[in-house]
């Protein structure tokens, strides 16, 4: 590593509990059920995993230390598909299996007309500073003490030939400094393969040039809450002794990844803020898509299973990071393997490589800390494995195997999943089948809060309560050939999203446990009542309730009225929250009931 590598900070891992039924069995079906009612249950909130073993590894190299809200789109028109062998399409990934794809809500932008006001209220050779996110204390953390010793110096004054970007983008141009944010870069390096996404975020056309016409004015987009909101920044950045203390490029002269970190930290309020996260979280903002996050341990005894799916979702372009442990297996084993307890990574590909003892199935990863052997992987397979010897060249070439200090190193997968705890898989649309690629059909979106003592009735452990919960009709209408095809019904999958702000985390995020069910009901009309639930279960649930900003329930549903509640664990738990409604045919969405309007 660079001299940037110090991390002392927290990170959280996401925990999400999926057994590996799933990818034999994608999707649940209705069915009438037992009208036994049972505890609902609710997983543990993931702790903060400590870096101290990040520092350690740093200093031995001398380094630093009441009405509904509108259905949003309605039902969307579907675009073609095609296959991805070519460069990926911003709202499409390669194996859609009809002849259409999800079009997610892309067109939106938050804030997009203030670029052009601030432009127009520079005067000529005015350099633009940011008022609501100035070089301040304020900006680097919501804590009472702030670092010492920070000095804000603009891109222009930490480098003579100072450039926004240079020959595009690549995961070779993150390094990502002392901020504790490895979630989110990541996650930046998961999705550098779309160059269309990437121009999402990071709107083209901007540089930074003589000063005569230069403004200092930088723009970057994010996806929050069915929307993408638009974020400017000025290029004041944080240093010490002169140098960059948070991300920067491999590149001195070239400054998109700290202006990229500035405006996600000014969207969560502070740098601070952005310390410790999930990777799915990251993936999210960056994309607006749909994600799951696999825990590995899940998968004892059935590992070939979750090859299969990762490799499967690598070749069909899903976007895929994941993270160690708390404790990796060499520090249980007094061993040194490369590899941070803790820690974010990206997986880069997952293929099979053939060699004279057959063949064997590897993972490549991606450290974001950036370039330095010494946080890559040093066991089979890794750059200096004498492994590799005993390939041929041309076959390593293809396969895509360098031996750079660049961060990214290939690992046999049998030594991955003894590393690591967890994998996130995203597709830019639904998976309804979990095997990485975006399916074909319909989206609805809505919005609305649960709000105490009005309508936040917690779980079904509270049954009088919890129907006061919102309830969401829908109604699948039968289509042509179902009548043949009744056994297999509509692909569903609902995904339920609460509105999280990390800057008024003090001292960790405060998400509630939340949870979806589907009901079947009868008049959509009319709401469901406890004396009916004490009496039906639910066709559909998205397991024990969990402490994170999204969930994911998948079913198959045969033509009929349907009831969907979004709920908290507990009852007179207030917040926002968003439904994302996708289906292999038209869903129509009706009235809802015990609605609260979101603000938008």
């Amino acid at each position: 590593m660079g001299s940037s590598c110090s991390c002392s900070h927290t990170t959280v891992t996401q925990i999400h509990v999926v057994k590996p039924e799933p990818f034999a069995q994608p999707c649940q079906a209705a069915g009438a059920g037992s009208s036994k009612q049972p505890h609902v249950p609710v997983e543990t909130r993931p702790v903060f995993e400590l870096h101290n073993e990040a520092n350690k590894k740093a200093l031995a190299l001398g380094l630093k230390d009441k009405t509904w809200d509108k259905v949003r789109g309605d039902i969307q028109a579907l675009v073609d598909g095609r296959e991805r062998d070519r460069e990926p399409d911003l709202y499409s990934q390669s194996g859609a299996r009809s002849e259409g794809i999800f079009k997610l809500s892309e067109d939106k932008v938050v804030n997009s007309a203030r670029y052009q006001e601030v432009l127009s209220e520079l005067q000529p050779g005015e350099l633009w500073k940011d008022p609501d996110f100035p070089p301040a204390p304020a900006s680097l953390t919501y804590e009472e003490v702030p670092p010492p010793a920070i000095q804000w110096l603009r891109a222009s004054q930490l480098h003579p030939a100072a450039c926004f970007m240079e020959d595009g983008v690549s995961k070779g141009d993150i390094i990502q400094g002392e901020l504790g944010d490895c979630w989110f870069w990541a996650s930046v390096a998961t999705i550098l393969h779309s160059r269309k996404l990437i121009e999402k975020v990071i709107p083209p056309g901007q540089t930074i040039t003589e000063r005569k016409i230069y403004t200092a004015l930088f723009r970057f987009r994010f996806w929050q809450f069915g929307s993408w909101v638009e974020v400017l920044v000025d290029d004041f950045l944080p240093t010490h002794n002169g140098r960059l203390i948070y991300a920067r490029s491999a590149a001195g002269n070239e400054f998109w990844p700290s202006l990229l970190e500035k405006a996600f930290a000014k969207l969560h309020g502070s740098y601070r803020a952005i310390e410790g996260g999930w990777t799915l979280d990251a993936l999210t903002d960056l994309t607006g898509g749909v994600g799951e996050m696999y825990r590995i341990r899940d998968f004892t005894g059935h590992l070939e299973q979750l090859y299969s799916h990762l490799a499967t979702a690598s070749r069909k372009k899903a976007f895929i990071a994941c993270g160690t442990s708390r404790r990796t297996e060499s520090e249980q084993s007094g061993r040194e393997d490369g590899l941070v307890a803790g820690h974010a990574y990206s997986i880069t590909a997952v293929k099979k490589l053939t060699t004279p003892r057959g063949r064997v199935p590897l993972v490549r990863i991606l450290n974001p800390w950036g370039c330095g052997q010494s946080m890559e992987w040093t066991g089979d397979w890794s750059d200096d494995s004498p492994l590799w010897d005993e390939i041929p060249l041309w076959t390593r070439e293809s396969f895509g195997f360098t031996k750079k200090e660049d961060g990214e190193f290939w690992m046999k997968f049998d030594d991955f999943c003894e590393r690591f705890a967890n994998v996130t898989v995203l597709t830019l649309g639904p998976d309804f089948y979990c095997d990485g690629s975006t399916d074909a059909g319909s989206l609805l979106e809505v919005k609305g809060q649960w709000v105490s003592g009005v309508n936040a009735g917690g779980c079904r452990n509270n049954l009088l309560m919890y129907p006061s919960n919102p309830q969401h009709p829908i109604t699948i209408r039968e289509t042509r050939g179902q009548e043949a095809a009744e056994d297999e019904g509509c692909s569903v999958m609902v995904c339920l999203l609460q509105k999280f702000i990390r800057g008024k985390r003090r001292p960790e995020p405060g998400m509630n446990p939340i949870g979806i069910q589907v009901y079947k009901s009868g008049d959509p009309k009319t709401p469901l009542t406890a004396e009916l639930l004490v009496r039906q279960r639910e066709v559909s649930d998205s397991g024990p309730y969990v402490a994170q900003r999204s969930v994911n329930l998948r079913c198959q549903l045969s033509a009929g009225s349907y009831t969907i509640i979004p709920s908290t664990f507990n009852p007179g738990t207030p917040g926002d929250y968003m439904l994302r409604i996708f289906s292999g045919s038209p869903v129509q969405l009706h009235q809802g009931h015990h609605l609260s309007a979101c603000p938008l």
